[in-house]
């Protein structure tokens, strides 16, 4: 049986970014299905995939929120290694069948590795796109009260949701604010594009 993404990748978006360092937390559900798309980081794919319809549409809100150009591929490695932590709620899924491993045990496993980066990283946000994702962000949160993470929560980036208010949300910029309006640590959300200079 085929699944997804490669063993040694499974776990990628813990070796990526360390838990003291997190200072966004984005879910996905679980990873692409197809062959050679998933990384192990929620909504990136390896540099030579085609970007899928979820993460065009978050590029052109990435490029229309920040004014610069669209990502060149859609591995989000350097988002990572900047803070943000990528995980979906299934690590794993089998090939073709989209949810394959939903309600297997991966569940706790991500919830509990949330709380364990709320406990690490004071400066640990959120950005939820979509209700299920915003769900397990309250539900995380409401154990550590203390913390009053920020919670910016959007529509979901799909080709069905995208135009229900994805679209004009601005969230790169607004987590950026809300967490400075805390004191905490914002995201550089460079990534790589034909475009010369310094991003953002």
């Amino acid at each position: 049986m085929t699944c997804y993404p490669p063993a040694a990748d499974i776990f990628k978006a813990f070796e990526v970014c360390e838990p003291e360092n997190v200072r966004c937390i984005i879910i996905g559900q679980d990873p692409y299905h197809g062959h050679g798309q998933a990384n192990g980081l929620a909504f990136s794919v390896a540099k030579n995939q085609p970007i899928p319809p979820s993460l065009k549409n978050i590029f052109k809100e990435y490029s229309a929120d920040l004014d610069v150009e669209s990502p060149i591929h859609g591995d989000l490695s350097s988002w990572a290694s900047n803070g943000v932590f990528l995980i979906n709620t299934a690590l794993s899924v089998r090939a073709k069948a989209a949810g394959s491993h939903k309600s297997k045990g991966w569940e706790i496993f991500t919830r509990n590795a949330i709380a364990h980066i709320l406990e690490k990283s004071y400066e640990a946000g959120f950005i939820c796109f979509g209700a299920p994702a915003h769900k397990i962000a309250l539900e995380c949160c409401e154990n550590y009260p203390k913390n009053e993470a920020v919670i910016l929560h959007t529509p979901h980036p799909s080709p069905l949701s995208a135009y229900r208010g994805f679209f004009g949300s601005k969230p790169f910029t607004t987590f950026n604010s809300k967490q400075a309006q805390k004191g905490r640590k914002t995201v550089t959300w460079k990534l790589p594009s034909s475009q010369q200079g310094k991003l953002f």
